[in-house]
């Protein structure tokens, strides 16, 4: 009897975490598309309130950040820059990198640069990240 219980005690615990984990995997991640496109097409207070929401979603508003990037509108790639600043994730770093290396406008290449030079004078990880972010950047800058 006693081992009978401990079975279905076990058994229940392993279907109640299947079915946390399922949840989990079933969420669908957050539509900041309506925020993306008032952070690139408007300035002002529009523009901080779309940033304020961004922010609110932490992380997981990095992946539209980079879509921003793909597009063909200097000032949209420039909006998506700021706002990689002004949230100040390390995750960034990379992206900022990218950006400052290759992208085709001069001042978003720029913006980048001067976000990754302001980060690389910090201690931690993200001062690191930067500072090698900078090198790679100013290596193939030499290089053309």
């Amino acid at each position: 009897m006693l081992r009978h219980r401990c079975v279905t005690s076990q058994t229940l615990r392993s279907a109640w975490l299947m079915a946390v984990l399922l949840s989990a995997c079933l969420e669908q991640p957050v539509d900041l598309k309506a925020s993306i496109e008032l952070l690139v097409t408007t300035h002002g207070e529009v523009q901080e309130q779309a940033l304020r929401t961004l922010a609110s979603h932490g992380r997981a508003a990095l992946p539209s950040l980079e879509a921003v990037l793909h597009r063909t509108e200097p000032s949209a790639r420039r909006s998506a820059v700021m706002a990689m600043r002004r949230l100040g994730f390390a995750e960034t770093v990379p992206l900022l990198g990218h950006v400052a290396q290759f992208d085709s406008d001069r001042t978003v290449r720029r913006e980048a640069r001067t976000v990754l030079e302001r980060w690389a004078a910090e201690k931690g990880p993200r001062g690191e990240s930067a500072k090698n972010a900078l090198f790679v950047a100013a290596a193939s800058e030499t290089a053309e």
